[in-house]
């Protein structure tokens, strides 16, 4: 390899290298921080994923809880007949989807800035 190729592939790695960098920084402004609990399609409750805490309320079964922690959330109880909600596990920004509990009419989603 000549001296000209060797400089132009380490001119293109740096601009990828810029690109993905810019990427990353634009997605870490840009991220949803908090999630929205709504019931029979009302808001409920709002919470800031990056804050540790637990937050309880009612469905049409009965009561739920929420768990936030490390900027990830889960449903940890609640009272309906298959449980769903609960074995969906922990959810985050990164691997976003919302969590729906069809029996007790909630859905957790994430809410724009």
């Amino acid at each position: 390899m000549s001296k000209k190729e060797i400089k132009l592939i380490v001119a293109i790695l740096f601009v990828a290298l810029g690109i993905y960098v810019g990427v990353q920084v634009y997605n870490r402004l840009n991220v949803k921080t908090y999630g929205i609990v709504t019931y029979k399609n009302q808001v409920i409750h709002t919470f800031n994923v990056n804050k540790d805490e637990d937050y309880y309320f009612n469905g049409s079964y009965g009561k739920m809880k929420l768990e936030v922690k490390d900027g990830k959330w889960r449903i940890t109880e609640e009272e309906c007949p298959n449980h769903i909600c609960s074995s969906i596990g922990w959810v985050s920004v990164k691997d976003y989807f919302p969590i729906v509990c069809i029996p007790n009419e909630v859905i957790v989603t994430l809410k724009d800035n």
